[in-house]
C-alpha cells in the first residue's frame, strides 16, 4: 500500500470544486472519502469556485448530497466576490449588464444594482449556457460606449462527466475580440476568492493548502495568496505554466492525510 503524504497537524484547506470534488454532476469518490475523513478529524476547510452558475447555498446542497459536509458560509463563489467588487467601483444603483446564470444576476442585483443592457456602466460576464450573438452584440456596444468589463473567471473549459464543456473564459474571449476591451478577472488565478476564504477560516496562509486541478488558475491563485499548493489529477488535464509548479502533486486526494501524531 502506498504511503500517504502527511500534512502538518495544524493544516487548513481551501479547495476548488469542479474537477476536485466532482466532474459535472458526477462525484469523485476518492474526494468524498478524503473530505469525510478530514471533516471527522476536525480539519478546517473551505471551498472557492470560479463557477458562477450556482449560489453558495446551491453548491452546499450539491456537496452534501454527494457526501461532503459543506455549509454555505464556507463556500466562496466568483459571483459573490465580483458583486462586492462592483460596490467599490461603481456608484450605487448603477446599471449593469449581466451575461450569466441567474445566480450571477441575483448576486449583482442583491447589491442594489439595476440589471439592464441599456446605458450600462459595467458588463459582467460568467458562464452562460444560453449565450447568443445578440448578447455578444449588446456587450460589444456597451463596452465601446465606455462600460467597464468584468469576468468571473478565465476558465476556457470545465470537466463535465467523462468529457468537457466550454467555460466562461470562452465567452470572455469572444467579447474581448469583438470589443477590443480586456476584462478584469475576479476569480482564480487572481487571489481575491482565497483572501475571502482565509478570513472565513481564520487560518495562517503559511499553514493553508490550496487544492486544485488546474495550474493556470488554482495553483497560481494559491501562490499569489501565499498558500502552499496541491495539484490533484482528477479534473481538467493541467497545462504547464512556465515558472509555476505545485508544492505537492497527487493522483487523488486519498494520497493526502493530516499528521495528528506530529
Amino acid at each position: 500500500m502506498q504511503s500517504k503524504i502527511k500534512l502538518p497537524r495544524d493544516t487548513a484547506i481551501i479547495s476548488d470544486l469542479d474537477g476536485v470534488t466532482y466532474r459535472g454532476d458526477a462525484r469523485i469518490p476518492s474526494a468524498v472519502r478524503a473530505f469525510r475523513h478530514w471533516h471527522e478529524q476536525g480539519v478546517p476547510y473551505a471551498f472557492v469556485t470560479n463557477n458562477s452558475t450556482k449560489s453558495a447555498e446551491e453548491f452546499s446542497d450539491k456537496l452534501n448530497s454527494m457526501g461532503i459536509h459543506a455549509s454555505p458560509d464556507r463556500i466562496v463563489t466568483s459571483s459573490m466576490v465580483l458583486a462586492k467588487r462592483l460596490c467599490a467601483d461603481l456608484p450605487a444603483r448603477s446599471r449593469v449588464m449581466v451575461i450569466g446564470a441567474n445566480s450571477l444576476v441575483e448576486a449583482v442585483a442583491a447589491q442594489g444594482f439595476q440589471i439592464d443592457d441599456q446605458d450600462a456602466r459595467a458588463v459582467v460576464v460568467g458562464l452562460d449556457r444560453a449565450f447568443t450573438f445578440e448578447k455578444l452584440r449588446k456587450a460589444q456596444s456597451a463596452l465601446l460606449a465606455g462600460a467597464s468589463f468584468y469576468g468571473t473567471n478565465p476558465d476556457c473549459m470545465l470537466p463535465h462527466g467523462d468529457s468537457y464543456e466550454p467555460g466562461a473564459g470562452s465567452l470572455l474571449a469572444a467579447i474581448q475580440t469583438a470589443s477590443g476591451v480586456a476584462p478584469l478577472i475576479i476569480g482564480k488565478p487572481q487571489p481575491y476568492l482565497l483572501h475571502v476564504a482565509l478570513k472565513i477560516l481564520g487560518s495562517d496562509p503559511q499553514k493553508t493548502f490550496m487544492l486544485g486541478d488546474q495550474i493556470e488558475t488554482d495553483i497560481m491563485a494559491g501562490q499569489s495568496a501565499g498558500l502552499k499548493t496541491i495539484l490533484v489529477r482528477t479534473g481538467v488535464p493541467p497545462k504547464g505554466v512556465s515558472g509555476v509548479a505545485p508544492d505537492i502533486e497527487v493522483e487523488t486526494l486519498l494520497e493526502l492525510d493530516v499528521d495528528f501524531d506530529a
